[in-house]
């Protein structure tokens, strides 16, 4: 018998391991070395100009997600390699969310911030 959300992650009956359904875990996998071609993809060069990327992590499915953060807002945009947007969601793990709620959240009203 299982929990309102939870999933059984292996089918073993001697060591049943469960997890709940809030998104994915992610690792830092680099610091170093910028990547900005999915935030240039998604809001084009001049728009990118006011966000720092932060890091690179990896998610347990294996996608990359750059995290990019608003120098006004001081919002993060999470984008994969792809474009795609995540949210970093309540429970501390990674969800898939609209690109342009994505948008919306780290730029809210940066316009008036930037005076």
């Amino acid at each position: 018998m299982h929990r309102a959300g939870l999933v059984p992650l292996h089918d073993h009956r001697d060591s049943l391991v469960m997890t709940g359904h809030c998104g994915q875990a992610a690792l830092h996998v680099q610091l170093d070395e910028p990547v900005w071609r999915p935030l240039v993809k998604v809001v084009g060069e001049r728009l990118a100009g006011g966000f720092m990327w932060m890091h690179e992590d990896e998610l347990d499915d294996g996608l990359s997600l750059h995290a990019y953060k608003h120098i006004h807002t001081r919002r993060y945009l999470y984008l994969t390699e792809l474009g795609r947007a995540y949210e970093l969601a309540a429970c501390g793990r990674f969800v898939p969310i609209r690109l342009d709620h994505a948008l919306q959240s780290a730029l809210c009203t940066w316009w008036i911030l930037a005076g």
